[in-house]
């Protein structure tokens, strides 16, 4: 079964690469990640002096306990940590990076959704956003999802497969929260983004959870589900490959995934979906009055639709030939035979933060 030897392919790489706890190797979609335990050190978040500038946090003991509410300058630790959450009963185990140049503020957050049958934190190895952090000072909080009842795959809610017994988009309203707990999230500047399966969930967050989330940014893969209702207008963002055999660019219901099992299925049907259109319809929900084209590299055209409600911006990077990708990965090249073409028109997770970062709920 191809796929089957798609997720062996995955795993040489990741026992390749390894992770080195900094961002810097790991698998992408369809293998399950692993890592180091995660390292950190606690500061003492800064509060505010009398004439209004951050304090200068000062190193504090390694214990994880924090005395007060991060924004009221609590202990945070820095680096990677480490946790889990329980929502809705069932356990989701995530890694929050919080920059050494932390300073006690209110700083944006950005939620980094993995593809099917990865992790957290193969899903930072591959997107590279712990380095973004650094040098953008913003959190990254990498969730791992749960298996599918009768799949061992770890997994993303999608609106057309509801399951009983979870509640994803609950899952990440409760994880806000705990985030928010650790370090001094700004609430306006909440970000989701995501791969495959994560890219389908982090649009199904613009569905259901527009209240508390800024923007989003889809990486091979967006759905608008029927019945999607968004509260209020989102800006988001979505790339995909024309040659992606995973989540095929054009629909046809041929995706590699599917085997002779899941023909006539619901499944099929999923797969029939064509990525540009299920865009336009989020452009469409936003009331977006100007579509314009451009070129921007060799490989790459950027639809963009304007003038949308709430002063918001709907992008789709269609790539020429590309693969079920993240573009600027520092591991995309070493997974071409696998996934497919990589271009370097766009990188998905440098070019999604500055569109991202643009928005916040407060306009």
């Amino acid at each position: 079964m191809r796929i089957r030897g798609l997720m062996l392919t995955l795993a040489v790489v990741t026992a390749a690469c390894g992770s080195n706890g900094d961002g810097d190797g790991g698998p992408d979609d369809a293998v399950e990640g692993t890592t180091a335990p995660a390292t950190s050190t606690v500061v003492a978040a800064a509060s505010a002096t009398t004439d209004g500038s951050p304090a200068v946090p000062t190193t504090a003991s390694s214990s994880s306990d924090v005395s007060a509410h991060p924004c009221d300058g609590g202990e945070v630790s820095v680096g990677g940590t480490d946790g889990v959450l329980v929502s809705g009963g069932n356990e989701y185990h995530y890694v929050l990076f919080v920059p050494t140049s932390y300073d006690g503020g209110a700083w944006p957050l950005v939620m980094d959704f993995h593809g099917l049958g990865s992790d957290g934190p193969g899903q930072g190895s591959a997107s590279g956003y712990q380095a973004l952090a650094l040098r953008e000072e913003f959190f990254v909080v990498h969730p791992t999802g749960i298996p599918a009842p009768g799949s061992g795959q770890n997994s993303w809610e999608l609106a057309q497969f509801d399951v009983d017994g979870r509640d994803d988009v609950q899952m990440v309203a409760d994880l806000i929260d705990r985030v928010s707990e650790m370090v001094c999230v700004d609430p306006a500047r909440v970000y989701a983004t995501g791969l495959s399966n994560g890219g389908y969930f982090s649009a199904l967050l613009v569905c259901e959870l527009a209240d508390r989330i800024a923007a989003t940014f889809s990486v091979a893969a967006i759905s608008h589900p029927d019945g999607c209702q968004p509260s209020r207008p989102v800006a988001m963002g979505a790339l995909h490959g024309t040659a992606d055999e995973v989540v095929p660019f054009n629909g046809g219901g041929e995706s590699s995934l599917m085997t002779d099992d899941l023909l006539g299925t619901p499944f099929e049907e999923f797969f029939e979906q064509v990525m540009p259109d299920e865009t336009a319809e989020f452009a469409a929900d936003f009331n977006c009055a100007t579509t314009t084209d451009e070129t921007i590299g060799p490989d790459t055209t950027l639809t963009r639709y304007v003038d949308c409600d709430g002063g918001v911006e709907v992008r789709f990077y269609a790539v020429e030939g590309g693969g079920h990708t993240w573009p600027g990965s520092p591991i995309a090249a070493l997974l071409e035979p696998a996934l497919g073409y990589a271009t370097d028109d766009v990188d998905a997770t440098e070019d999604a933060w500055a569109f991202m970062s643009q928005y916040s709920l407060s306009g």
